[in-house]
């Protein structure tokens, strides 16, 4: 072969798959390398975003507020203002009436939010799911609502939580069936907190200590 004998040419031959060999290893362990250097950049990457994050909670929270707010207004918003004291903040909906998420014995409920109403009360619906049985209540106190006059029955439930904050055992009334689509939350609750006002389309609830 190329005119050399038989033992140089088998020589050649060797060298030759030696050199593809750690050709093709070496090609492979830079593969492996570069992505193994491209893994551990990502990680760092992550890690030096949760970093930050972490550092900077607290401003990112209060962007984000106004964002989240804006996505569901009925979501009660914590916020601690410059002297540490901490507040509930409900935006105004698109209906023009505040609207608060809360639980009721463990129920997620919906209430709009009633200034002019003395008492919370549950809509027959909203106490049924809450385990209230309201076909068992007497509804004999006349009230006046949005719709006209109502019937309530009173009741009462373990626990109402709004936000990081709870009243337990507290007195409600319960709406009959059809009277009431939405459950009201009353100044009986308002009432609870230290104070609370509207401003700026926002009511700002401010509770005790």
């Amino acid at each position: 072969m190329f005119g050399l004998d038989d033992e140089r040419t088998a020589q050649l031959v060797y060298l030759l798959l030696l050199a593809v060999f750690i050709g093709s290893g070496l090609f492979s362990f830079r593969n492996r390398l570069s992505k193994a250097l491209r893994d551990i950049l990502v990680w760092v990457g992550v890690f030096a975003v949760l970093l930050i994050g972490y550092t900077y909670r607290a401003p990112l929270m209060s962007l984000a507020r106004p964002v989240m707010s804006e996505i569901n207004p009925s979501r009660p918003m914590e916020v601690t203002d410059p002297d540490g004291v901490k507040s509930l903040v409900l935006s105004r909906s698109s209906n023009g009436h505040f609207q608060v998420s809360a639980r009721i014995d463990g129920t997620d409920v919906t209430f709009i939010v009633d200034t002019g109403a003395s008492r919370t009360v549950l809509a027959y619906r909203d106490a049924e799911r809450a385990g209230l049985q309201p076909d068992t209540l007497r509804y004999n106190v006349p009230i006046s609502t949005a719709n006209g006059m109502a019937y309530e029955a009173a009741a009462r439930i373990g626990r109402m939580e709004i936000g990081p904050f709870a009243i337990d055992d507290m007195r409600i009334g319960v709406i009959r069936e059809d009277q009431l689509d939405t459950s009201l939350l009353g100044l009986d609750v308002l009432d609870r907190f230290s104070s609370w006002r509207v401003e700026d389309g926002r009511l700002i609830i401010v509770p005790d200590g």
